[in-house]
């Protein structure tokens, strides 16, 4: 009785231990479901990641030409090839600093560079003669221009590799030496385009060199060795010397950056200004603030209205000659006014590469001199200067010319078309480039060149060098041009029969306005609306030649683009009747056709399938990593598991050495690969069994029923393979 009581009799303890199952059950259940919520949480969360990382690799994809001042994230999963030299390094802002100094008896020579560099005697000669005004001149002061250094090696295709140069060059009398003059350069070379910032660099670092010499430059170079990582897209905070230069680099490299950096510069609490005659700005000055020193446009820099304030009402038929790679040489008398106009000229069809040789200053003892004055002989003859397209802004005799030129774009097309295709094929010796020059040897050794720009009057070319403290001066040569140019008139030389009218409400805009600043925004705006209004036809039909993203299968390689067809293009741009930059349809085809068959093109055309190619890698990473290999592997050949892993391998490996992935990515991709080597594994081990199981093992004795049964039931032994040799 007492056991029943207890609760020890067999029926209670059975019921206890039912009990104790169910609520072992039921823990067990409520911990699976947690763990099934952590799972989900953990898969939401990894989803989230995953899309976030697509949303990085898509914004790298991404160019924001037009809005230079969008900034994409500094996390970006993707590292960009373009930011790493072949051997892996990180890409340096600045490769040296150099002083190229006047010998008497040897002329320019390299003095001093930081680090040290070797160049090969054709470079070191180039580098001599680009850091010097190519025309002599007894005026004092300082000027500020860029250049681009030729390598003597050439890329494979051809191509050849150039350095950019920024040159402060310092002129003033100096008794101390025999010719009674000081002349000496600055100069800093990159591998990067970015004018805009390399100038305003040398603006400081220039005057404090001729006060503190060399030990300035290794401080500056240091300085800006302690600069970020460089990555495209990016907007930095960079010191040097005291200044803080803000500055956003540009998401495409290959065409000049021309946008000048926001300055700030440091300041002692109750003091003033560091300047060229104070002491070099240390780290430790305490208690200080920074003082915004400038603000520009973000499209102002090289001013297109500075430099071609003459020329307002041909600046769109500048637009098509650079658009359309037509050979320009461009003629004024100082390196700064020679620089800015070639790099204003490559500018105008932003967003759109220049993709021809564009030189902003180029000398007589430039080792391609020769080859270029070969081109222009075989150009043929110079053409007749009473046909020529001349400014537009002048007197009564140029506004009647442009008059006649007006009348000229309103003949019929064929004629239009007819003195194009003959001006191509007089520049068909001559490749597609511009050039600046200050020579005036240049009027003769390339006086037959199809385009000539002159750029400069005697009374803007007269005045003086000035003294540079800490801001970019207005600089003129005296003027050495006007001997050789008769009228002295600033002038385009060119047989050229425009497409494109000038726009009239542009040229209202600046009739009315009296500030430089706000015409030059006007024009930039206006010629980067006018180049994406070309653009978008082209951009359509590109689109219809990229894949489905449902096209996309793991199994498969990424789709490929289909080929661009010239005459498909026109025909649909012929279809349409809308138009895009020219009212007249005909002139506007032809527009088009003569840019598909130019340089330009086809380095648009490049630049739109890398990114198309790229942009369908990223689908295909996220189709990878989203993939259930479970369900997908279900019911596949051993073969299709087999090319399907080489692919993610050969996918992780490129996670592991081009991009910046998280663990947690690799991971994933590693989970993949485990999950197709156990289904390889399994699929191999039935096939085997299967095949054993339907091929009947026959005995090596003989062939009786009773013996092959036999060895129907033993097929798992370990005498089998023996069998089967």
């Amino acid at each position: 009785m007492n056991s029943i009581i207890g609760g020890t009799d067999p029926l209670s303890i059975i019921f206890k231990e039912e009990e104790t199952k169910k609520q072992k059950i039921l823990l067990e259940k409520e911990e699976r479901e947690k763990q099934e919520q952590q799972q989900k949480k953990l898969d939401k969360d990894n989803i989230f990641r995953l899309e976030e990382e697509g949303k990085k690799l898509e914004i790298s994809t991404k160019v924001h030409i037009q809005h230079p001042n969008i900034s994409t994230s500094d996390n970006n999963q993707l590292l960009d090839p373009s930011n790493l030299t072949l051997n892996g390094k990180k890409k340096k802002w600045i490769n040296s600093f150099c002083i190229i100094n006047f010998d008497l008896e040897i002329g320019q020579v390299l003095d001093y560079s930081f680090p040290q560099v070797s160049f090969k005697e054709e470079e070191s000669t180039n580098l001599c003669f680009l850091s010097f005004p190519d025309s002599n001149s007894h005026l004092q002061g300082d000027i500020i221009y860029s250049f681009k250094l030729k390598e003597t090696s050439s890329l494979g295709n051809g191509q050849s590799n150039f350095q950019y140069g920024y040159v402060f060059f310092r002129q003033e009398k100096d008794s101390s030496i025999s010719r009674g003059y000081l002349q000496k350069s600055v100069v800093l070379l990159s591998d990067e385009s970015f004018v805009g910032l390399f100038k305003k660099v040398m603006e400081i670092v220039g005057p404090l060199y001729f006060d503190h010499g060399n030990t300035l430059l290794e401080v500056a170079y240091q300085n800006i060795m302690n600069w970020p990582e460089l990555k495209l897209g990016q907007t930095y905070e960079l010191p040097i010397l005291g200044y803080i230069l803000t500055f956003h680099v540009p998401h495409t490299r290959g065409t000049p950056h021309i946008i000048d950096p926001v300055v700030k510069q440091h300041l002692q609490l109750g003091g003033s200004p560091s300047s060229s005659n104070s002491n070099i700005p240390t780290t430790g000055v305490s208690p200080s603030i920074w003082s915004e020193m400038k603000l520009v446009s973000n499209l102002k820099s090289i001013d297109i209205y500075g430099c071609f304030k003459s020329f307002t009402t041909k600046l769109w038929m500048l637009w098509e000659l650079v658009l359309l790679g037509h050979p320009l040489l461009v003629i004024s008398p100082n390196p700064p006014m020679c620089s800015d106009s070639v790099l204003a000229l490559v500018s105008l069809i932003s967003p759109l590469h220049y993709c021809g040789d564009y030189r902003p200053y180029f000398t007589i003892h430039d080792t391609d001199f020769h080859k270029y004055t070969s081109y222009s002989h075989l150009s043929g003859s110079r053409p007749d200067h009473s046909n020529n397209n001349n400014n537009g802004n002048g007197s009564d005799d140029e506004n009647n010319n442009n008059n006649n030129n007006n009348n000229n774009n309103n003949n019929n097309n064929n004629n239009n078309n007819n003195n194009n295709n003959n001006n191509n094929e007089n520049n068909n010796s001559i490749p597609p480039s511009i050039l600046g020059v200050t020579n005036p040897f240049f009027l003769k050794a390339l006086g037959n060149w199809p385009n000539i720009l002159t750029i400069g009057t005697t009374q803007q070319r007269l005045g003086g060098f000035k003294k540079i403290k800490s801001s970019l001066p207005n600089i003129m040569s005296k003027d050495l041009l006007s001997r050789h140019v008769l009228d002295n008139k600033e002038k385009i030389l060119s047989e050229y029969k425009p497409f494109i009218s000038p726009d009239k409400s542009v040229l209202r805009k600046i009739t009315e306005s009296a500030d430089d600043d706000i015409i030059n925004e006007v024009l930039r705006t206006h010629f980067l609306q006018l180049t994406q209004k070309f653009l978008i036809p082209l951009e359509r039909y590109f689109s219809s030649l990229l894949p489905l993203a449902k096209t996309i299968s793991i199994f498969q390689r990424p789709p490929r683009l289909k080929p661009f067809i010239k005459e498909e293009c026109l025909n649909r741009i012929m279809e349409t009747d809308e138009r895009f930059i020219i009212d007249n349809k005909s002139k506007e085809i032809e527009l088009y056709k003569q840019f598909l068959d130019c340089v330009n093109f086809k380095q648009w055309l490049d630049d739109k399938r890398a990114e198309a190619i790229k942009h369908l890698n990223i689908l295909y990473r996220k189709a990878i990593l989203e993939a259930d290999i479970h369900t997908l592997l279900r019911g596949k050949p051993i073969s299709t598991a087999t090319d399907l892993l080489k692919r993610i391998e050969d996918q992780l490996i490129l996670e592991e050495n081009l991009f910046q992935t998280s663990s947690e990515i690799k991971d994933k991709f590693k989970s993949h690969i485990e999950i197709i080597r156990q289904y390889k594994n399994n699929s191999e081990n039935n096939n085997n069994n299967n095949i054993f199981s339907t091929s009947p093992i026959k005995s090596l004795s003989t062939p009786s029923t009773s013996t092959t049964a036999t060895a129907s039931s033993t097929i798992t032994t370990k005498t089998i393979p023996s069998t089967t040799k």
